[in-house]
């Protein structure tokens, strides 16, 4: 008999963690960059190039770990039909004995991640687009060069990784699922056991940032955040932490018109009421006020 086999949902749990850990290494070189910045260091664009090139082994690993989930995600859909289509090898090349005692699933040969999609999209409900596929082919290719030889033209990027677990995120877990399992990680990581707050500090700036980097089609498309619309602070991440206040810029009015009195905020997933009055405060020109904290979210100032 053969024990200890995984289900969809356990090759899923590992997914989502792999994703969760690389997308937080690539995401932490970028908020060092942005604290350096905020702490008045010299960062001009020499100073950055240097940086960067410094934290190309944390990106690299960042990619790795990226990849790694995206296959155990994989794996979980064609766990979902049976996990025996994960085997690899016929009768003939399974463990010795394994017919006449129990012997663990992990102790048999599983499929090389060349051959994933290719298992998946023939006994699952639901093919993965031609679109995944490139991209995970692109990315495999770039981790098994990393992993077997040096290849010193070979970079990583924050954006790079940024991008392809968006993409991916959005084929094998769901449209627009991303900040809600960041969320749920970052809520059970470590630091939560000091303070669960600190969780929603981490996950609003680090979606700042993600806000920065990527373009205007790829948040519309991951997050339903326009950037060419405008943005105000989040009521409610904005003030994620009782002794740690930023301007969570991730809130949009929703609808977009002169008269809404509601913004959404798509890191916290939630709504807030506004009211609209000019903000008293010079300069400012804006009029989307905050009806629990009576702070303009375009400027932060108290009302």
């Amino acid at each position: 008999m053969v024990t200890g086999v995984p289900t969809s949902a356990d090759f899923s749990e590992y997914g989502l963690r792999y994703l969760n850990l690389g997308w937080g290494l690539a995401l932490q070189v970028i908020l060092d960059f942005a604290d350096a910045e905020d702490w008045g260091y010299d960062t001009e664009p020499e100073i950055k190039a240097d940086f960067l090139k410094a934290a190309e082994p944390e990106f690299a690993t960042a990619l790795l770990l990226v990849v790694q989930g995206i296959e155990f995600l994989i794996k979980g859909k064609i766990a979902e039909v049976s996990p025996w289509l994960l085997l690899s090898r016929d009768p003939g090349g399974w463990p010795r004995r394994c017919d006449k005692e129990d012997i663990e699933f992990s102790s048999f040969h599983t499929l090389d991640a060349q051959d994933l999609l290719k298992v998946n999209d023939t006994f699952a409900l639901k093919r993965l687009p031609e679109e995944f596929a490139e991209a995970f082919s692109a990315l495999r290719k770039k981790r098994n060069t990393m992993m077997h030889t040096v290849d010193l033209k070979l970079r990583a990027s924050a954006v790079e990784i940024i991008q392809n677990l968006l993409l991916s995120a959005e084929h094998l877990i769901g449209p627009m699922k991303w900040p809600e399992e960041r969320d749920v990680f970052l809520q059970n990581a470590r630091d939560a056991a000091f303070d669960v707050d600190l969780a929603a500090v981490r996950l609003g700036r680090e979606f700042n940032a993600v806000v920065l980097l990527l373009g205007r089609a790829e948040l519309v498309r991951f997050f339903g955040f326009d950037k060419g619309q405008r943005n105000y602070s989040c009521p409610i991440c904005s003030h994620a932490h009782k002794h740690m206040e930023f301007p969570c810029k991730t809130a949009q009015l929703k609808p977009n018109n002169p008269k809404s009195n509601t913004v959404y905020c798509f890191v916290c997933r939630q709504s807030s009421e506004v009211s609209r009055q000019p903000c008293v405060k010079d300069k400012c020109k804006g009029n989307v006020i905050s009806v629990d904290w009576d702070e303009c979210l375009t400027c932060d100032g108290n009302q």
